[in-house]
Formats: C-alpha cells, sequence, structure tokens
C-alpha cells in the first residue's frame, strides 16, 4: 500500500498486516530523535456494562501497572521517564488509545513492555483499590469544568436506551463502593472487559523510530504478534442518540463561569463516512468564517456576538456526531436570543440558495487545505503516531494521512446540500447558557448527576421556529450576509531564500535608545515560511493596576479591529498575537513569508493609529471584566502555580485587582493611557526563517508602519525581565509558606506547590538542576501518584521564569483521595533527596539520556525561533545554550549533583517556598 503524503514529507511509512489480524503503520524518519508508538483499541465507553459506568476507562488506568513478562509496578513508565520520553493515554466513546515517546535507541524495549498491555497484563487486588482514587480524583478536576456539565446534560436529555446517554468517566462510586456493594468484583470486571474487548483485530498500531523500515517491523512483528486474535467484530451502535421529542429543543444550562452562550447543534452523520468530499468541512468554513460578509461580522456588528465557531463535534463516533455553531454573546445578545439564531438560519439558507455551494469556495478550501498539508511542519512522535493509530481504524491506509489533515478530494455539490438540509429548525438542540437562568428558572432546573450542572429542557417556541423557517426562506432579508470574497493572502510565491551566513540571530537594523531588530535566515526546514517577533517595550505598561488592565484593554480593542481582515490571514496560513506582558506589548507573526508583510502591514497600521471606538470599547471592557472574574475559577493546581510566581516576582499585581478596575475605566483614560504607553518605549524584534534580511528591517525602516517605533522620548536601555524575579531568602526554618483558600469557594480539591529557587541563569546550575529533576520525577510520581493517591495531578519538573531557575513539585489533592494541601507540600524534600541518592548508581545513565533529550533537533521554524527569541528577551544571547548546557552536564559529577541536592533542598540553605489551596472542604477543617 502506498500512502499519499505531503510533497515535504521525507519520511518512510509502510503499512503491515500481522498473522494475528493486528493493523501495523511503520514510519521510519532517519532525522528522529524520539521514537514513539500508540496502539488503538476499538473499544471504549459506550462498551461499558450497566453496572459498571467507566469501566473502559478504569481498564485503561490499570495496563499501566504490571504485567506477566514484567511484574514489577511501574516498569514501563519508569523505564519510559527514565530513556527521555513520557507516556500517555486516553478512553473516548469506541476507543483507547496508549502512546508513548522515548530517545529513539530505547524504542525495542520499550516497545516489548509495551506490549505486554494487550498480551497478559498484571491486574491486582491492591492495584484496583489504589487505582480506582485516581480515577475518582480525575473526575474530581472536573466537576466544576462547564464543558464537562454540559456534555453531561446533553447526556442526561439524550435517548436513556442508547450507551451513550450513560455516565463514562467513571467515579470511586460507580467502580467500586457500589458494585462492592451489589456483591460485584471491581478486579475481575477489568479482568473481564481486557478479556472480552481487547483482542488483535480490534487494535491498531503505529510506530515511528530512526531505524529503516525493515529494522522496525523486525521489531515489531515478534512482538505484537503475540497479541491474542479473539475474531471479534466492531461493536456496532444504533444512530438514535435522540428521540423525536428531544429534537426541536430548548435547553437552558447554568455555567460556573461567568458569561453567555449559544450553542446550536444537530445530529448529522460523522464526516468519517465522506472524507474524501468533506461536506461538513464546506459547512464550517463558511458558518465560522469571521470575514466581511459572515454570520460573525453581522452578530458583532449589531453587538450581540463577542465569538463564534462552528464545526463537527462528534469525538471520532462511528455511528453519529454533532454539527455545532457555538456564539458567544454579549448582555445584549442575551436579550435577543432567537435573532441571534435566526442570522444563522440566514446564512445556512443563503447556502441553500443558487450559487450558496460554490466550486470557487470549494476549490479555494480544497487549495489552501493542500497547502497546509504539503508544508506541514513535522510534529512529535507522540502526538503524531496517536492519531495515525485511531485513524486506522477509519480510513484506508494510502488516504490515512490527507484525511487525518482534512484533505478533500472530491467536490460533490449533492452531498454538501444534504447536510444543509439536516441543519433545520425543527432537529435543532439549543443549548442557551447563562447564569442569568438561576433567576427565571428555580423551579424548573433539573440537576445533572454525578455534576450536578442545573439546567432545564423545553420544545423551541413556535414563534422562534416560525421565524428561523422564513429566514431560511428568505436570506436576502439580512442584506449584509453574503459569501466572502477570495482570500487575498493566499501565497503563490513558495520559493525557498538561499540562507545568508550566520550561526546566530545578528543584529541588522539597530536606533540607539529605540529599535533593535536581530535576524537569523533559516531555511532548515525547507518550508516557505517565516515568523516575526516585536517587543514594544514601555515603563508605563504594568506601572500600576490600572495601567495594566489599561494595557491589556488597548490590546483586545487591536484584536477586535483585526479580526475581520485577520481572519481570511488565519484561514491561509498565517498566524498572528498581540499580548501584553509586564514590559510592554508583544506582536508576533508566523506563516507562509509571501504574504507575512501584507499582515504585517496590518497590525502594524491598526496599532499605529490607535483610536477608540465607543461601541466596540464597552463590548470589549464588558469581555475584560468576565475574563478577570473567570480566572478565579481556575484549577486549584494553576491557581497554587500563579500564586507561587506572583510571590517570587517583585512587582506582579494580583489578579483579584484587576475586575474592580476594569468596571471603572472609560475611553478617554484608555487613549490618554496608550498616548503614555507609546511616548516613551523601546522595541526589540527578530526575525527569522525564509526571510532575508532586506524584509527583515522593513518594520523599522519605515516609519510610516508603527510611530512607536519612534517615539518622542527614547528608553535608554531595554526593560529587561530578569531583573523583575526577587530572590528568596534562605530561613531559618524549612522554607516559606503561603496558604489560602480556592478563590472559587466552590472546589472541593486542594492544591499543594514546592518549588526550590535554584538561582540565576549558570549553565552548571541549570544542568545540575535538569539532571535532579530527571532523577527524582519518575520516584515523585510512583509515590505520590500511583501508591500514595494524593491525587491525579502529579508532578515534579524544573524550569525557569525570568531567568530564575527553579525545581517544582505540584500535586492537586482531590478531596475523596485522603490527603490534603499540607500533606502534599511535605513529600518535595525528602523524596528528592532520598531518590538522589539511590540514584547514584544510575547517573551516567541519567546524564546521557537527558543530553539526548536536550539535543533532540527542532521540529519546526517556530520552536527554533522560540529558543532564539527567549536568549533575545532575557539578554542572555546563549544562542547555543542547548550544546553548552550539554557540555556542562557531561562534565558533572555523582558527588557535585548530591552536594548541589542538599543545598538545594537542605533546610539551613533552601530557597523554598510551599503554596497551599485549600478546597472547600479543608477549608472548612
Amino acid at each position: 500500500v502506498k500512502l499519499l503524503k505531503p510533497a515535504n514529507d521525507d519520511m518512510e511509512y509502510r503499512y503491515l498486516l500481522l498473522p494475528n489480524g493486528l493493523r501495523v503503520l511503520l514510519i521510519s524518519d532517519p532525522t528522529a530523535d524520539k521514537a514513539g508508538a500508540a496502539m488503538d483499541v476499538c473499544v471504549g465507553s459506550l462498551s461499558d456494562p450497566r453496572a459498571f459506568p467507566g469501566l473502559a476507562h478504569f481498564t485503561e488506568h490499570m495496563l499501566f501497572y504490571s504485567s506477566a513478562k514484567y511484574p514489577v509496578e511501574d516498569e514501563y513508565t519508569k523505564f519510559i521517564s527514565d530513556h527521555g520520553g513520557a507516556t500517555n493515554a486516553y478512553t473516548s466513546a469506541e476507543h483507547t488509545n496508549y502512546h508513548f515517546d522515548i530517545n529513539w535507541e530505547s524504542l525495542g524495549e520499550a516497545l516489548d513492555r509495551f506490549s505486554q498491555f494487550f498480551i497478559e497484563p498484571l491486574i491486582s487486588q491492591d492495584g484496583i483499590e489504589r487505582e480506582v482514587r485516581a480515577v475518582d480524583s480525575e473526575h474530581g478536576k472536573n466537576l466544576n469544568s462547564d464543558p464537562w456539565r454540559k456534555q453531561q446534560v446533553n447526556k442526561s436529555t439524550a435517548n436513556p436506551d442508547h450507551p451513550w446517554s450513560r455516565f463514562s468517566t467513571g467515579t470511586r462510586h460507580t467502580l467500586y463502593d457500589g458494585p462492592l456493594a451489589a456483591g460485584s468484583d471491581p478486579r475481575a470486571a477489568v479482568v473481564d472487559f481486557h478479556s472480552a474487548h481487547y483482542s488483535a483485530d480490534r487494535c491498531c498500531l503505529a510506530v515511528l523510530g530512526r531505524q529503516p523500515l525493515q529494522e522496525l517491523q523486525d521489531m515489531v512483528a515478534p512482538l505484537f504478534s503475540q497479541v491474542p486474535n479473539k475474531r471479534l467484530s466492531r461493536p456496532q451502535f444504533s444512530d438514535s442518540v435522540f428521540l423525536a421529542d428531544q429534537r426541536g429543543v430548548l435547553l437552558r444550562l447554568v455555567p460556573v463561569k461567568e458569561g453567555q452562550s449559544l450553542e446550536m447543534v444537530w445530529q448529522v452523520p460523522p464526516s468519517e463516512r465522506q472524507y474524501r468530499e468533506q461536506p461538513l468541512g464546506y459547512l464550517s468554513h463558511l458558518l465560522g468564517h469571521e470575514g466581511e460578509g459572515s454570520v460573525f461580522a453581522l452578530l458583532k456588528a449589531r453587538g450581540w456576538a463577542s465569538a463564534l465557531w462552528a464545526g463537527e463535534s462528534g469525538g471520532g463516533m462511528s455511528f453519529a456526531s454533532f454539527f455545532t455553531v457555538h456564539i458567544e454573546l454579549t448582555e445584549d445578545g442575551q436579550r435577543h436570543v432567537q435573532q441571534v439564531a435566526e442570522v444563522v438560519f440566514s446564512y445556512i439558507g443563503l447556502m441553500r440558495s443558487p450559487g450558496g455551494i460554490s466550486a470557487r469556495i470549494w476549490e479555494e478550501v480544497r487549495g489552501l487545505a493542500q497547502l497546509h498539508f504539503d508544508t506541514r511542519d513535522k510534529g512529535r512522535a507522540f502526538s503524531y503516531t496517536t492519531s495515525l493509530a485511531a485513524g486506522l481504524h477509519t480510513y484506508p491506509p494510502q488516504d490515512l494521512l490527507p484525511a487525518l489533515y482534512g484533505v478533500p478530494l472530491a467536490f460533490d455539490p449533492a452531498a454538501i446540500a444534504s447536510a444543509l438540509e439536516l441543519l433545520s429548525p425543527q432537529d435543532l438542540r439549543l443549548f442557551w447558557i447563562s447564569k442569568q437562568h438561576l433567576q427565571h428558572n428555580e423551579d424548573a432546573a433539573t440537576a445533572t448527576p454525578h455534576y450536578g450542572a442545573q439546567y432545564s429542557v423545553s420544545p423551541l417556541p413556535p414563534a422562534w421556529l416560525e421565524a428561523w423557517g422564513q429566514a431560511l426562506e428568505r436570506p436576502q432579508d439580512q442584506p449584509e450576509l453574503h459569501l466572502p470574497a477570495p482570500n487575498p493572502f493566499i501565497p503563490t510565491d513558495l520559493s525557498l531564500a538561499a540562507d545568508e551566513a550566520a550561526a546566530a540571530p545578528v543584529v541588522a537594523l539597530a536606533v540607539p535608545g529605540r529599535l533593535r531588530l536581530w535576524h537569523k535566515p533559516d531555511t532548515r526546514f525547507g518550508q516557505p515560511k517565516a515568523v516575526l517577533y516585536l517587543d514594544i517595550q514601555s515603563p508605563e505598561a504594568y506601572s500600576s493596576p490600572r495601567a495594566a488592565v489599561l494595557t491589556r484593554l488597548f490590546v483586545k480593542l487591536v484584536l477586535d479591529y483585526l479580526n475581520e481582515v485577520a481572519y481570511p490571514a488565519q484561514q491561509a496560513g498565517l498566524d498572528y498575537n498581540l499580548l501584553n506582558t509586564q514590559s510592554g506589548v508583544q506582536l508576533l507573526l508566523s506563516g507562509y513569508n509571501h504574504k507575512l508583510p501584507h499582515l504585517m502591514t496590518e497590525v502594524l497600521g491598526r496599532l499605529g493609529d490607535f483610536k477608540v471606538l465607543p461601541d466596540r470599547f464597552e463590548f470589549v471592557r464588558e469581555g475584560l471584566v468576565r475574563e478577570y472574574a473567570n480566572q478565579m475559577h481556575n484549577q486549584p493546581y494553576s491557581w497554587a502555580m500563579y500564586r507561587a510566581e506572583l510571590l517570587t516576582t517583585s512587582r506582579r499585581w494580583p489578579l483579584e485587582l484587576y475586575g474592580a478596575v476594569a468596571g471603572q475605566v472609560g475611553a478617554q483614560e484608555l487613549e490618554e493611557h496608550v498616548r503614555r504607553l507609546t511616548s516613551r518605549c523601546f522595541v526589540e524584534g527578530l526575525a527569522a526563517g525564509n526571510m532575508r534580511a532586506a524584509e527583515a528591517v522593513r518594520p523599522g525602516a519605515n516609519r510610516s508602519h508603527l510611530y512607536p517605533l519612534y517615539p518622542h522620548q527614547p528608553l535608554p536601555r531595554p526593560i529587561l525581565p530578569a531583573a523583575a524575579v526577587g530572590s528568596l531568602t534562605p530561613p531559618v526554618c524549612n522554607g516559606w509558606l503561603f496558604a489560602e483558600e480556592g478563590p472559587s469557594g466552590r472546589d472541593e480539591n486542594s492544591a499543594a506547590v514546592v518549588l526550590y529557587q535554584r538561582g540565576p541563569d549558570d549553565l552548571r546550575r541549570n544542568a545540575l538542576g535538569q539532571l535532579l529533576a530527571q532523577l527524582s520525577k519518575r520516584d515523585a510520581f510512583a509515590e505520590l501518584r500511583t501508591r500514595q493517591q494524593l491525587g491525579y495531578i502529579v508532578s515534579l519538573h524544573g524550569g525557569a521564569e525570568h531567568g530564575v531557575g527553579y525545581l517544582e513539585l505540584l500535586v492537586q489533592v482531590s478531596e475523596g483521595g485522603g490527603g490534603d494541601s499540607a500533606a502534599a507540600s511535605e513529600p518535595g524534600t525528602p523524596a528528592a533527596s532520598t531518590t538522589t541518592s539511590s540514584a547514584l548508581s544510575e547517573f551516567a545513565t541519567a546524564v546521557e539520556e537527558l543530553a539526548k533529550a536536550k539535543l533532540e533537533k527542532p521540529k519546526k521554524l517556530g520552536d527554533l525561533a522560540n529558543r532564539w527569541w527567549s536568549e533575545i528577551q532575557h539578554g542572555t544571547y546563549v544562542f547555543d545554550r542547548q550544546e553548552a548546557e550539554v557540555a556542562a552536564l557531561r562534565s558533572l559529577s555523582a558527588i557535585e549533583l548530591l552536594a548541589f541536592a542538599r543545598e538545594l533542598m537542605g533546610p539551613a540553605t533552601c530557597r523554598k517556598l510551599s503554596v497551599q489551596v485549600w478546597g472547600r472542604l479543608e477549608a472548612g477543617n
């Protein structure tokens, strides 16, 4: 079988059918530093027995423990971690996917351990009792997640006889306590599920390595041919997900977070059945468009919507899918829900009318998809094999790659017309998500099982259905709506520039006190792409909490103004972002270099000619107030990490101050702030990739592009972020402690972060810190997550904040897990130091595996440019950092590492901060 490949794909592929019926795709990449593999088993939560909701997911967890060939617990995970890799898995409705990556030389041994998941896993009773707590903790972290809560409402209002309607994640009650009380054995249920559903003919494997194809085949075939073939057919499910009275309904749902939205959802056949024609892709392109004449442009102009997306959202099911139009509503939009949906139906009517199914637009969509496919960046082995293994169940091997990347192969107007007919008012399930339902529907509200989300369901009002039917028939009543014009950002020059000699970024243009632009040409990836960073630094940007809010508001308004012109650019493979930072405003541009200057001119023009539009100001400010309010609902572990950063940064304003300020600032105040912001600034930039020096200096050479490049008052020197980090003073006792209740007051989970500062950037100490993390993380995870079961989220990792390095232990503790944030805070010191002592015998191996991981070649221009930009931003300019740190790493001794660990974590010398965020129940105690 010959696979259709992207034009720039230099990898080799081979499709195999093993004697036991297991399908395999081998990928040989002679440049790969990391190998990877994924096994996708065609069974998921829809196959859960009624008595064991979540059993497929629980089985996924249990396979990581041990096997008959490797009976030591966590042997697989430890081996992968020790050899520079990572592991994960997921369970969906019809699939369970296991995947890993690893330093390429260790692929064979990793596959041997991995294959045992499917040959002879050991399911211990002790492991069952511990891992059910991890599943329960995983569910617990989702209890206040609005997407999870909405999904359960969707399921609770579906056909009760269809397995899709059931709860699928699992909890301690559904998997352990409940079954035990009913006389069922949870361990036996896992063993029976694996035996009944895991079979070679339900498995698809993808393996990527540096080895030649034949060597990969010789490695894979003997191992995975041992997977038993039980001759099982693929599970089949009815498409009767919703009954007749469950369509044409309005579902009012109360969210956890601030804000309101409308979701228009229709059940449709899954696109995998028509992957060559992709009719739903055509619908997504037009209904989700944000340019002139689009649904979103009209809703935004009327002040009813702040964001919109449209597309398929079925989760890869074989029997049914869902097409969704999601609209973020403004407060005024909430008062016009029927009219908002009417605009959508008017556009559907426009597409149904003569000329609405346009060969020109389809060819543009196809051409762009083909362009992105042919010039795609090489991805991680971890994620690439995951997608390939899942796709092998669905698509013929020869069409696998274009199908996965959404490249339509045939224009079929009839298929598009049929898809449009499905989007009718009568079949619509309309989700209206808003906290205002608390006041209006308290008596009618129902709470979902497992999540407690409040909702109500009722038939759509007849008047709404009548108005929408008329909109379908008379789209001309909304004359502002029309099909998009040809995209002006589609590149036609894909040639590569000859690299100009430069081993590292060099300064291509400098204006003292005002501007410094760096340039690094690079075409090693064979891509006609470039990146441009511009950092506009101003002391006014973050001088006070009010200034920080005003700078954020400025950024959001510019992005709002740019939306209609920049959306086609994003469709054409160009990307941009504008960020507010603690030192100013940062602009990031990337994509095909041919049209990148066009987008740059548009963005810089809006920045340089900024004016406050009163109507847009109010809507954007309303969204900013919600943004700040919703950050109080972040996961406890995320909040703990934020608090640790706040407490170790010299000048950092707390988020809690922003909400009230955002509600007070006015349009005139913003204009005055922007004038101050741009009156005294320094611009640092980097242009990299397929861009010559003359093109790279264009933003600074032409004053009309951006007047802040030439402000009234120059800055004597750039603002370097490294100065922003404060050093923790070694205390008399064992570290500093900060503890507080979670900001939302409703999350039952607690979290702890333990941070050890190792000091400013230093190659040798960086290498010591990274090696300590490498040697400690596997045992920290095994102890805290697997054995103690403190929580589902456990991590030990190194990092740097504003140029200051640290070692950080993170644990999120579930309410039912038996631990608390204080207990989670304490294992950090003894666990890491003991691990270091016991691991000295593994020192040489750990050094080499870490060196391999650090020297892994970047896979795309963006990764490489980010490294250079980080050096420029922090004023360090060590552009060969990976090589320099590896040289330092290989010169270390085990004794030096142990001394470093004792200094880093010793009670008298440590610069340690513990942050505890208490969940609702722990705070109450």
